[in-house]
């Protein structure tokens, strides 16, 4: 059974009075009866947690993302490093049902499973 669910964190439409700024649209999708419950608490999210890398479009409002971050926090996310120079995201701790919400949002560009990278230094004689 699926319960349809329609979350701030994906119902992200800005009313905008300036024609400079462009709308976001309102996006919906299921959560299926195991997702739901860890929404709700049923099921401790701490376990479950995987560090991603957020990216949103440059089309993105910073009101958007703000609200995006507060309804990742409210259901069981971190936030961690906000990016702003190079590119327009965020680190985060992702519970799953939420990452594959935030993965069919169309103000986001892509988002990738964060990890450490490494430098090999390769010397010559």
């Amino acid at each position: 059974m699926k319960f349809s669910a329609v979350v701030a964190l994906l119902a992200t439409v800005l009313t905008v009075s300036s024609a400079a700024l462009p709308v976001e649209p309102k996006v919906t999708f299921d959560i299926d009866e195991t997702q739901q419950h860890a929404v709700e608490g049923h099921t401790p999210f701490s376990a479950s947690l995987k560090s991603y890398i957020v990216v949103f479009k440059d089309s993105a409002a910073a009101l958007a993302i703000e609200r995006i971050e507060k309804d990742i926090l409210g259901l069981g996310g971190k936030i961690g490093h906000r990016y702003d120079s190079v590119l327009k995201g965020f680190s985060a701790w992702l519970p799953t049902p939420v990452f594959k919400a935030l993965s069919t949002n169309p103000l986001i560009s892509y988002i990738e499973l964060d990890g450490t990278g490494a430098f090999l230094n390769f010397l010559t004689h």
